[in-house]
């Protein structure tokens, strides 16, 4: 226990009031190499191949230009989340730079929103996986494969975080050899030019091929993006990294590029290689379709195999991110001081937090009963942390508060085109009747029934905020 007088728990003024703070343990710091390993099982937990088959659903064609553009975007983006994530390298991902730069006014609902997100999309992921094995072999039931696999995952991701790294590691290596023999494939069966890809994009309506019309065009360019994005969940291993505030930059940067190519690549080729595009676009699994027709039932069988194996990733790093986010709000006092205490626990023996973990694990089952098409509306308008993350970097950088260690290039381009990308994903969004206006009303009334809540009641019970972010940043930054 610590006794502090001059500052909240967000770093703001006190006004001379004396609190009691507890100050919980941080998970244990592993190697560099192992830090990679774990990071990189994130992005590819987050960017699984069947999400990229649903970007050939949306836009046909088109898939070519989502993915080069999907996969620019998001690694320049991955340069704003390197530069807070080297400024301020804390479990809880985004929100503990938010709450450092902007406040508890942008930091609280953004909280709120991803307790929703977290075990959405992790839900989301379970199903994709069951939907895809129920291809591979029909007839396994739905809910209990993808029930089976959140448990599964979930107690993986309780254990040492470098047993999570290896877990993880391995089952990437599988996903990148199956990347490499669909890449092999493709370049050895061109059918069309990029060129007519790019003049010429076709998608199938109603069993028919025809042009791909702007609107779907947009919803594959912010699928693709989605695709290729995944760097940002290194900022949850931030106190898990040897020297993270040296190194956290550097990695989240080199990995956004990295992971970028290494997704959107393949997909690219694999549209100039499609010869019977009826039937593969029309297919549940389309790559399996692809790689049947051209490559055999051994090449098609491999890939799907790396498939299962990093939409399973998906679930382990997905599981890993969020307890470790639900671990940091409890530690930083955003809740109840009972509930800190549950949230903030850590495994004497593995330094996990297993309750956190166990507890969104319990959450993501809950969120699976909801199917599908209605976690599509908790997923579908999310652009909160962007326009929070391209907020904090231009305040943070005229304050001093990032840039110090890692700085993104050409500012302050980079944040504006960051805002630029959410204006444009929400219009499109916006045009998406079924999932996407729906998903930006509700998030929109989430974060400002959030707002609302901290401004009016949460400032009352500031005391109660007991981790104190400022004490935990400055630990940190020594």
């Amino acid at each position: 226990m610590i006794e502090t007088g001059h500052r909240d728990a967000w770093g703001t003024p006190s006004h001379g009031r004396s609190r009691t703070t507890v100050v919980y343990p941080a998970p244990h710091a592993q190697s560099f190499r192992g830090d990679v390993a774990d990071i990189f099982g994130a992005v590819a937990g987050h960017v699984g191949l069947h999400r990229r088959s649903g970007v050939l659903h949306i836009a046909g064609t088109g898939a070519a230009l989502a993915f080069i553009v999907g996969g620019f975007v998001p690694a320049l983006l991955a340069l704003l989340y390197a530069e807070l994530g080297a400024a301020f390298p804390r479990a809880g991902g985004t929100y503990p730079s938010i709450a450092a730069i902007l406040g508890p006014t942008g930091a609280f609902p953004l909280v709120a929103v991803n307790m929703f997100i977290g075990p959405a999309v992790t839900a989301f992921t379970a199903l994709g996986l069951a939907d895809y094995a129920r291809v591979l072999a029909p007839g396994l039931p739905l809910l209990p494969l993808a029930t089976g696999a959140i448990v599964l995952a979930t107690a993986i991701a309780v254990l040492r975080v470098r047993t999570g790294a290896w877990v993880t590691g391995l089952f990437l290596a599988v996903e990148v050899l199956s990347l490499l023999l669909l890449t092999g494939v493709a370049l050895a069966h061109p059918t069309r030019s990029l060129l007519e890809v790019f003049a010429h994009p076709m998608m199938l309506d109603k069993s028919v091929l025809k042009p791909t019309p702007v609107v779907a065009l947009a919803l594959g360019l912010i699928s693709g993006a989605w695709a290729c994005s995944g760097a940002s969940f290194a900022l949850y291993f931030g106190e898990e990294m040897k020297d993270a505030p040296h190194n956290m930059g550097k990695v989240v940067a080199r990995i956004g590029f990295i992971a970028s190519l290494i997704i959107a690549a393949p997909m690219v080729l694999l549209v100039l290689s499609i010869r019977d595009l009826p039937a593969v676009l029309a297919a549940e699994a389309p790559i399996a379709v692809f790689l049947q027709a051209v490559g055999g039932p051994v090449v098609a069988m491999v890939v799907s195999v790396g498939v299962l194996a990093a939409i399973f990733n998906s679930l382990i790093a997905l599981a890993m991110s969020y307890g470790r986010f639900l671990y940091s709000t409890g530690r930083d006092g955003v809740w109840p001081r009972p509930a800190n205490r549950l949230f903030a626990r850590l495994d004497p023996r593995t330094r996990s937090p297993i309750i956190a973990t166990v507890l969104v694990g319990l959450a993501t089952i809950g969120a699976a009963l909801l199917g599908e098409r209605a976690l599509l509306v908790f997923l579908s308008g999310n652009v909160v942390g962007d326009v929070l993350i391209a907020l904090a970097v231009l305040v943070g950088r005229h304050r001093g508060l990032t840039g110090r260690v890692f700085r993104a290039p050409l500012h302050p381009a980079v944040p504006v085109f960051g805002l630029m990308v959410a204006a444009v994903t929400m219009i499109a969004d916006w045009q998406d009747v079924d999932a996407g206006r729906p998903s930006v009303i509700l998030l929109t009334t989430i974060f400002f029934l959030a707002l609302g809540y901290y401004r009016f009641h949460g400032r009352r019970r500031r005391p109660e905020w007991a981790a104190g972010v400022a004490e935990n940043l400055e630990s940190t930054a020594s």
